[in-house]
C-alpha cells in the first residue's frame, strides 16, 4: 500500500480507538442471557461473547458451531480429557528447543563443567543472549498454543496461572526454568486442584530462585568475618498476599514471618548433586516451633511446608481470592458480588477443584448478562491471538511474535514484578499503550505483522462487494456500530486496490473499540 494512504487511515483508526477507552458502551445484541447459561438455547452472539471470556476468541466458524452445540456440552469437552491434536503439535514444532529441559539447557549454554556458584557471581553476556532467545522461544510456543488449540479454557487458565505464579525470566538462573515452570507446574494443573497448583508451583526451582526462598535459612548469630545469611521472607510474603489468602486476607506481618520460617531449605538441587530439581536441605530448616495463621508447626521438616500449603490452599480467604480473581476474568473487571460467592462457595466444597469453580461461573447467571457485555479491555496478548484466530493466521516458526508481544508492552516471562500482567483495562489504557495498538492493527491489515503467516486474500477472498460483511462477520459478528461501518465504507471509497481494500478493512475493524473489547 503507499504510505499517503495510512496516514487518514491511521488518524481515522486512532479515532475510533480512542472510544475503547472513552464514551458509552455499544448495547448489548439481544441475548438468552437473562437466564442462567444452562439454557438449552445459546444465540450465535452469545457464542461470540462466550468465545471472547473463555477463549482467545473465535475461529472463522466456532461461534456458529458453539451454538448449536449448546454451551455445557461444550464446556464438558473443554474440561474433560485431552484429545490427541496433530495439528497444534506440527504447530509447536520448531519451538521443542526452547522447551527443553533446564538440565539440557544448562548443558547447551553452559557447557558440561559450569559451576553455579560462578554464574550465580555473574551472568555472561553470551548466556544473556542465548537465553534471550530461548525465552522468546518458549513465548511464541504459548502464543502457538493459545492460537491453534482446541483447548481453548485450558489456554486461558494457562495465561491466569502464568500471572497469578508470576516468574521474572530474566533474573538469573530462573532463565534456565521459566519455560519448564509453565509447562511442568502450571500447564499440568490449570484445570485441576488448586492445592496441587499451589505445590508444584512452590516446589519448582524458577519460583525457589526469583522470590529467594532458594537461599533462606534458619537464622543464627553472625559470626565474625562473615556475611550473615538467613531468613528470607520473600516468598512466603508473596505466597500469602498473591498467590492464597490476598493482602485483605486476615493474616499479619508475623504470619509471614513464620510462614518463611516453615519453608526454609525448601531449596534448589545442584548439578553436582545430581540434577537442576527441588530440594529440601535439612540443614538450612528452621526447626523451632511457628505458629501461622494460629496453626502450630513442630519439628518435622519438609512435611511443615507442606502443611503449610494446604493450610492455605484450604483456608476461606485463598477461596474468595481466587473466585474473585476467576470472576474478573471470565465476567467483569468489578464482578457483581453474587458471582465471587458463588464461585467461592464451589472453590470450598470441592476442596479446590478449578474446573468445578469454572463450571459454577460459565453455567451461572452473570456472565451471559448484558451488563457484563463488551466491558472488558483486551490484553495485548488478547489482542495479537484473537485477530490470528479470527482470520486464520498462525505462527511461521521464528521468534519474531515475542518481539511484538513486547513493542505491545506484554513481553510473556518478563514481567519483573510478583503480581505478573494486570488483568483490569486501567492498567492498558496509557496513549502510548493504545498507539502500539494501532500500529500493530495497521500491521496486520498490511499483512506485515513479524512472526505471523497471514494470507488475506484467503481469509478475504472477496475484495469488493463482500468484503465488508465478510470481515465484519470474522473480526465483530454482530458488535459492530453504525460509527464504525460507517468510516470503513468512508476509508474505502479511498482506495481501488483489492490488497489496499483489505488492508483498510482489517486495520479499522482490528483497532475498533468494538475488536478492543470483548
Amino acid at each position: 500500500m503507499r504510505q499517503r494512504t495510512w496516514v487518514p487511515l491511521l488518524a481515522s483508526t486512532l479515532a475510533l480507538a480512542s472510544c475503547a477507552t472513552r464514551g458509552p458502551t455499544p448495547p448489548a445484541p439481544a441475548s438468552t442471557g437473562s437466564a442462567p447459561a444452562k439454557s438449552a438455547t445459546l444465540s450465535v452472539p452469545d457464542a461470540r461473547h462466550v468465545l471472547g471470556r473463555l477463549a482467545f476468541g473465535p475461529r472463522p466458524g466456532d461461534a456458529e458451531r458453539l451454538s448449536a452445540e449448546g454451551l455445557a456440552p461444550w464446556l464438558d469437552r473443554q474440561l474433560g480429557k485431552a484429545p490427541p491434536d496433530p495439528e497444534l503439535e506440527r504447530a509447536l514444532e520448531p519451538y521443542r528447543p526452547a522447551l527443553a529441559t533446564p538440565e539440557d539447557l544448562a548443558e547447551r549454554f553452559l557447557g558440561e563443567d559450569w559451576d553455579e556458584d560462578t554464574v550465580a557471581r555473574g551472568i555472561d553476556r553470551t548466556l544473556r543472549q542465548r537465553a534471550k532467545s530461548q525465552l522468546a522461544g518458549v513465548a511464541v510456543a504459548e502464543i502457538t498454543r493459545h492460537i491453534v488449540s482446541q483447548r481453548q479454557v485450558e489456554e486461558v487458565m494457562v495465561d491466569l496461572w502464568t500471572n497469578h505464579f508470576n516468574v521474572f525470566g530474566q533474573k538469573g538462573l530462573v532463565r534456565l526454568f521459566a519455560g519448564d515452570f509453565v509447562e511442568r507446574a502450571i500447564r499440568p494443573h490449570a484445570l485441576g486442584r488448586f492445592e496441587d497448583l499451589l505445590l508444584a508451583t512452590a516446589r519448582h526451582p524458577a519460583m525457589l530462585l526469583y522470590l529467594d526462598n532458594a537461599r533462606s535459612r534458619k537464622e543464627s548469630a553472625p559470626v565474625e568475618g562473615k556475611k550473615r545469611r538467613g531468613l528470607n521472607e520473600n516468598y512466603a510474603r508473596e505466597l500469602l498476599e498473591l498467590h492464597t489468602l490476598g493482602v485483605d486476607g486476615g493474616y499479619e506481618q508475623s504470619d509471614v514471618r513464620e510462614a518463611a520460617r516453615v519453608l526454609t531449605g525448601w531449596s534448589v538441587e545442584r548439578p553436582r548433586e545430581g540434577g537442576l530439581g527441588f530440594r529440601f536441605r535439612p540443614g538450612a530448616h528452621d526447626s523451632g516451633e511457628k505458629h501461622v495463621l494460629g496453626e502450630r508447626f513442630a519439628d518435622d521438616g519438609e512435611a511443615e511446608g507442606k502443611k503449610l500449603i494446604t493450610l492455605l490452599a484450604r483456608h476461606p480467604s485463598t477461596a474468595r481470592h481466587v473466585a474473585k480473581k476467576l470472576c474478573v476474568r471470565f465476567v467483569a473487571d468489578e464482578p457483581p458480588a453474587t458471582c465471587i460467592e458463588q464461585a467461592a462457595r464451589t472453590f470450598r466444597e470441592s476442596d479446590g477443584d478449578i474446573a468445578r469453580v469454572i463450571r459454577s461461573i460459565v453455567l451461572g447467571p452473570t456472565l451471559l448478562s448484558a451488563d457484563v457485555r463488551d466491558k472488558k479491555l483486551k490484553s495485548p496478548l488478547e489482542l495479537v491471538v484473537s485477530s490470528a484466530r479470527a482470520l486464520g493466521a498462525t505462527p511461521d516458526g521464528s521468534l519474531a511474535l515475542a518481539r511484538v508481544l513486547g513493542r505491545l508492552g506484554e513481553p510473556l516471562l518478563l514481567e519483573s514484578v510478583p503480581t505478573g500482567y494486570p488483568e483490569e483495562q486501567a492498567e492498558w489504557t496509557s496513549s502510548s499503550g493504545m498507539l502500539s495498538r494501532m500500529g500493530f492493527a495497521t500491521e496486520l491489515g498490511a499483512g506485515r505483522v513479524p512472526g505471523l503467516s497471514l494470507d488475506l486474500a484467503r481469509a478475504l477472498p472477496d475484495a469488493r462487494e463482500k468484503l465488508v460483511p465478510r470481515a465484519q462477520a470474522l473480526l465483530l459478528g454482530e458488535r459492530a456500530r453504525p460509527e464504525t461501518l460507517e468510516v470503513v465504507r468512508r476509508e474505502l471509497s479511498r482506495v481501488e486496490g483489492d490488497d489496499e481494500r483489505r488492508a483498510v478493512v482489517v486495520a479499522l475493524l482490528v483497532g475498533s473499540p468494538e475488536f478492543q473489547r470483548q
